[in-house]
């Protein structure tokens, strides 16, 4: 401010013809005034405006945060009634976030950062605005808002690094780094939580080399790494046991049950998921227990006791909804659809799903929306309501680009707000620098210099950036377009693009007179494997078709799928019999598949009906000769091919 001051008079007298040497009088002046009036004010204010430390009882209270945050709220809340100071009172509003935040109430933890921010200024009260701005940005992780919280964590960051505040510096990279893992950024978050385990090795600080032990066993098992993940939530367990930190001693045997039911060790994870719950209960952590309840459900649904699943998610269900956390919500809801679905309730799943998409609003479900549209597409197709299940994965195409557009960009404006961070800082630094003797302006340029230098580096790292981007984006395009005219589950080519390839061979037929067979297919019975030994057989028998189709076939013969069971073989250059040699053999090798997918009570036969091209017959009179050698094979008891007239 005061520099501010100086430069506007020292422009102001230029501009008006004042006499320098009056000016600089005036400056000395100034600078004794001030001097004066801050000496003044650390007296008589310093209890208030000078606040770098938490208050005594706050010490307290940070502690008991991780063991015991309702009672911290409790007993901060008393403490806001009788205080009168405001520094003192931003710093308990800090404290009070925090605590919402370890309960997971993210709306809470960002109502009291926000009324604790209103209270000081980031000039006056630097050190208590930061640490207010990081559990802002905490509970904004919480809510959703990962971006907006991003870049309050890293300009706290840059302020406690510069000022070297170590116990700022410790919180920050904590929740930057969960900021990172959040917008997926693993390799970030890891760096970070790293950086923050070497920080508390070598200074006192609140957070322990344990405590990020903890964090970077998160970053593992996001990454589904959980060979990688387990030394790590070892090492924080021992910690949180050794010194009864009871809500992250939870967490972590959470985090260990998650990861032993990974690597196949159901027993010990499923007690230690059960540990974690009882003790996130005793401490009141209701959230706690609701996240045990929910991955001990999915194991149970992979066992096949979805009843008892079914009680833990509802339990579950009722927690997340007292407590407002909308992610988990759905992700209990999209459990509770797998078990509706699995016993083939189908409209109670599609409630469910419903519910869940009208939870999923704004930017940061976008995943989720995702998630929901390939349930429901699933689920359509399920009931062969496959237009409805063929719009959805259109959106969910769309859905998809836009999330790699808003990952690209979130990172390109952390980047962006790295870069202006820095740049102020250099305008900050010239400022001062130009109140230093003649002798520094040679340093001020070297300096310069040097932040040039850092821009054009930063600038070619951007391009590098924006080229990965656009290799990535143009290799996504081309796996589009191979989903586009591949089937996913036979790999054999979608209706659309099969009906597209028998018109263009059909045209050069006609024009070259050469021959030209089409076949159309039909698995017997399908429906009835379906319904008797589930979907899952169902798809292991198409993907054994269409695995043997493409082994069978040569490969100038067209294969596709038009529908459910339905098929459509054209086979160019080929005369009714050779085409049905083949259609035969592959007939033949059919009867094997309950055998290749360890199905053998299995019965898996083909119906076919096969027409061969003459004269100028149009595409659409072809399909309806086959389509009606189909049925004719179907009344005749299936299991056969029969040649249209």
């Amino acid at each position: 401010m005061y520099v501010w001051f100086r430069l506007s008079i020292s422009t102001q007298c230029r501009l008006r013809g004042f006499n320098m040497s009056k000016y600089k009088m005036m400056t000395r002046w100034l600078t004794a005034g001030l001097v004066c009036i801050s000496l003044f004010k650390g007296v008589v204010f310093a209890d208030e405006s000078t606040l770098n430390a938490w208050p005594p009882s706050a010490q307290r209270f940070l502690k008991d945060i991780r063991d015991e945050p309702q009672d911290v709220i409790n007993a901060v809340q008393a403490e806001l009634l009788q205080e009168q100071r405001t520094t003192y009172r931003a710093a308990y509003y800090a404290i009070l976030s925090r605590a919402y935040s370890a309960l997971v109430l993210p709306h809470k933890g960002l109502d009291r950062a926000d009324k604790g921010l209103a209270l000081v200024t980031e000039s006056l009260h630097p050190w208590l605005y930061h640490n207010l701005a990081v559990a802002k940005a905490e509970a904004l992780d919480n809510s959703g808002k990962p971006g907006e919280g991003k870049m309050l964590a890293l300009s706290a960051r840059n302020w406690a690094e510069e000022h070297n505040a170590k116990e700022l510096l410790s919180y920050a990279m904590s929740v930057d780094g969960y900021l990172s893992l959040t917008l997926s950024a693993t390799d970030d978050a890891l760096a970070t939580f790293q950086q923050g385990y070497t920080l508390s090795q070598s200074n006192d600080t609140l957070l322990q080399p344990g405590d990020f032990a903890s964090m970077i066993a998160l970053v593992y098992e996001y990454r589904h790494e959980p060979e990688l993940a387990l030394p790590y939530f070892q090492e924080a367990y021992d910690y949180y046991q050794a010194n009864d930190i009871k809500l992250e001693l939870a967490n972590t045997i959470f985090g260990l049950g998650k990861a032993n039911l990974d690597l196949g060790n159901r027993d010990t994870g499923l007690a230690q998921l059960k540990r974690s719950a009882e003790l996130a209960l005793e401490i009141g952590d209701l959230q706690g227990a609701a996240y045990s309840y929910q991955v001990m459900a999915q194991q149970l649904i992979d066992e096949g006791k979805l009843s008892s699943a079914e009680a833990f998610l509802t339990d579950a269900l009722t927690i997340f909804e007292d407590a407002d956390n909308r992610f988990m919500q759905i992700n209990v809801l999209l459990s509770l659809n797998a078990i509706a679905s699995q016993q083939s309730q189908f409209a109670y799943s599609l409630t469910l799903l419903d519910e869940a998409q009208a939870l999923a609003e704004g930017e940061a479900f976008l995943p989720s929306k995702i998630a929901i549209n390939e349930r429901k597409a699933q689920l359509f197709a399920t009931m062969d309501e496959f237009e409805k299940a063929y719009q959805l994965m259109l959106i969910n195409t769309a859905l998809k680009n836009r999330l790699n557009q808003e990952q690209n960009s979130q990172r390109l404006l952390e980047l962006k707000t790295r870069f202006e961070v820095e740049q102020q800082e250099a305008q900050n630094a010239l400022l001062r620098e130009q109140n230093l003797r003649q002798q520094a302006l040679l340093l001020n340029e070297q300096k310069l210099q040097r932040y040039i230098f850092a821009v054009v580096v930063l600038l070619l790292i951007i391009c590098l950036l924006l080229a990965f981007l656009y290799i990535g984006g143009k290799r996504h395009q081309e796996r589009l377009e191979r989903l586009a005219n591949e089937d996913e589950l036979t790999g054999l080519m979608t209706r659309r693009k099969v009906l597209a390839q028998f018109e263009h061979h059909l045209q050069l037929a006609q024009r070259h007179d050469t021959p030209l067979t089409l076949a159309l297919l039909d698995l017997d019975y399908f429906k009835k494997i379906n319904d008797e030994h589930g979907h899952q057989t169902g798809d292991a028998v198409l993907k054994a078709f269409g695995e043997l189709a493409r082994n069978t076939f040569r490969r100038t013969d067209m294969l596709g799928r038009i529908g459910g069971e339905e098929f459509l073989f054209f086979f160019p250059h080929t005369d009714l019999s050779e085409a049905q040699t083949l259609l035969k053999r592959f007939s033949v090798a059919c009867r094997d598949i309950p055998f290749t997918i360890d199905k053998p009570e299995l019965n898996v036969s083909v119906s076919a009906g096969v027409t061969m091209l003459s004269d100028n017959q149009s595409a659409k009179v072809l399909m309806a000769q086959a389509d009606e050698a189909l049925y004719q094979a179907k009344s005749e008891g299936r299991d056969r091919l029969v040649c249209a007239p």
